[in-house]
């Protein structure tokens, strides 16, 4: 048995795809809403049976390895290394292939790792530890705290990690890669051309959903040199990219989960605190407003989010555009009220119960800028009318759902003594942002689509489709590996057996496609079936033969097309006279 199938056949998809989105039953299967787009109803399916997941809306699907690789942005490598540790699988190394060069992945979260526990060494063994521990404590947090969340210290030195990690065998140039060092422009620093980007200061690792260390925001210890910036962090990485992670996260997210609710904070300290008190779904954007991929993150674990950021102006500016995209991605938001000039850190510090009364008022974000509006201008204003439906129209726009859009202009037209036709004619004029998908390659995912679709047919209705089969000619499929199934199929004597046709297939790609054209087929017939509709896989299979040579021909006639303006731009009459016949020859058969 492969490394591959001991893996699958070890780790169950349904309870790992549930380590990162919440799952439903549905029939024999399992329903969740697409971690890899934006839907309202679930299309994303999971077979326990298939060992394979599809999603009826973007297309996406696969195995576990596809599953892992799509959400961490791994490749195959990583992610059978990643899952054979979770499985307790050794792996065979001469057999680990991957395409392109092999460029260890893995080191840089080795350096990081590393480095992090020097961090947290020095922190709890080093010199000048007490004043650190004394300031962290004083702030609030406790031993079992700081642990939980690897908390370190950077002594103050030009090359003390880089020395370390020199000793540990590592180039300098993998440690730079990593954002740890500095290029030199002085020359006070001997012997290289880099120094340690973290000197004298408080390490907060950044961890990935995976608790992989991929960089760090570091505060200027006490009494450090305060002319330096209080907070600096890693620079964007290979493995680092702030838009993407979000502090906290690798803690927090089963407790989101099971909570169905997010609490997003603006520090690391917020974070913290928020945990020790017992809020363990706290998670932060690092003093930063949100980016769209972090909204994909949260909304893997729920559509519930509670933002607590400062109510100084750039913390509630941060707080708007934070709103303002989780709105575009319809998730649920409320606005925790904070005292004035007091950060989530502060709050919990001086009273826990302080924070969970926060917590518990939260007002939904549209109400709370209405609120702030209406405070600020004179709604019997005439100028001042103008200016409130400028502002919150802005806000409505963001909103996803048109029933919610709805019910927020019926409430503003009301408060405003206006008629909402009015407002909602003006909405239409706002900038609203475009939310339809970016155009692809149309016809070449239709025929991919359709390719899949005619497999699955045939693999999961062999007795009933077996008619159809004789009219599939291998030679329409544009996909390599689709092809080669068809293929297999058209020279299979007797009745097709899926598990079969999949045991005579050597690469792991192919085996995968046979599965889930096959999951796609039966989710689709398991559903017809719940719901009484009509569901007959022989006329399927003839329909979809049809659409495919509908689209062959339409790929001819748009290419014959373009031959004809070519030689008319050319000059060309006999050939263009030669190709119009082609193409009305082309246009008959299409039409029979």
């Amino acid at each position: 048995m492969s490394d591959v199938e001991e893996i699958k056949n070890r780790l169950g998809i349904v309870e790992l795809v549930g380590e990162y989105i919440r799952l439903q039953k549905a029939g024999s299967n399992w329903r969740a809403l697409c971690p890899f787009h934006n839907e309202k109803t679930p299309s994303f399916m999971v077979s326990d049976e298939r060992r394979s997941f599809h999603c009826f809306g973007c297309g996406k699907g696969g195995d576990i390895f596809t599953f892992v690789m799509e959400m961490e942005g791994l490749g195959f490598r990583e992610a059978l290394e990643q899952l054979a540790g979770k499985a307790g699988v050794e792996l065979q190394r001469s057999k680990i292939k991957d395409q392109g060069p092999k460029v260890d992945k893995a080191r840089p979260y080795q350096i990081l790792e590393l480095a992090t526990k020097w961090y947290e060494k020095n922190l709890w063994e080093g010199k000048g530890k007490e004043k650190i521990l004394k300031y962290l404590r004083e702030r609030g947090l406790k031993d079992e705290t700081m642990k939980k969340f690897r908390l370190g210290y950077a002594p103050d030195g030009w090359r003390n990690l880089l020395d370390f990690l020199l000793k540990k065998d590592y180039k300098v140039e993998e440690i730079v890669q990593t954002g740890l060092l500095v290029e030199k422009n002085k020359e006070q620093i001997q012997n290289s051309d880099y120094y340690d980007r973290f000197r004298d200061r408080i390490m907060f690792p950044i961890q990935d959903v995976m608790g992989r260390v991929v960089g760090y925001s570091a505060r200027v210890a006490p009494g450090g040199d305060e002319k330096t910036a209080k907070y600096i962090n890693t620079p964007q990485t290979e493995i680092y990219d702030k838009s993407k992670v979000l502090y906290g996260l690798h803690l927090a997210k089963t407790e989101i989960k099971k909570q169905d609710e997010a609490i997003l904070v603006e520090g690391n300290m917020d974070v913290i605190a928020s945990h020790q008190a017992g809020f363990s779904n706290t998670i932060a954007v690092s003093g930063t407003a949100l980016a769209s991929e972090q909204v994909k993150a949260i909304k893997r674990y729920t559509e519930n989010v509670k933002m607590a950021f400062d109510m100084d102006p750039a913390g509630q500016a941060a707080a708007k555009r934070s709103a303002e995209i989780c709105l575009e991605n319809d998730l649920n938001v409320k606005i925790v009220i904070l005292s004035s000039g007091k950060d989530a850190a502060d709050v919990v510090k001086e009273d826990k119960e302080v924070w969970k009364k926060a917590l518990q008022g939260a007002r939904h974000v549209v109400e709370y800028y209405f609120e702030d509006v209406f405070s600020r201008y004179d709604s019997k204003n005439p100028t001042d009318k103008k200016k409130i439906a400028k502002e919150l129209l802005n806000v409505i726009k963001d909103i996803a759902s048109p029933v919610e859009q709805s019910h927020w202009l019926k409430i503003l037209a009301e408060k405003l003594g206006t008629e909402e036709k009015i407002l909602s004619g003006v909405l239409k004029n706002v900038g609203s942002k475009d939310r339809t998908a970016t155009p692809q390659k149309k016809e070449e995912k239709k025929a991919a689509s359709l390719e899949r679709r005619i497999l699955g047919l045939a693999l999961a209705f062999p007795k009933e489709t077996k008619k159809q089969l004789k009219k599939i000619n291998p030679e329409i499929f544009s996909g390599v590996k689709e092809k080669e199934i068809a293929a297999k199929i058209e020279g299979t004597p007797g009745e097709i057996d899926g598990e079969s046709l999949k045991a005579s297939l050597p690469d792991y790609e192919s085996r995968k496609i046979i599965d889930e054209s096959i999951f796609e087929i039966e989710v689709e017939a398991e559903n017809a079936g719940a719901s009484n509709r009509y569901f007959d896989p022989a006329d399927e299979l003839k329909t979809c033969i049809k659409r495919m040579r509908q689209l062959k021909f339409r790929e001819k006639i748009a290419r014959l097309s373009q031959d004809i303006r070519e030689a008319e731009k050319n000059g060309d009459k006999a050939a263009v006279g030669m190709l119009i016949k082609e193409f009305q020859k082309l246009t008959e058969e299409m039409e029979k």
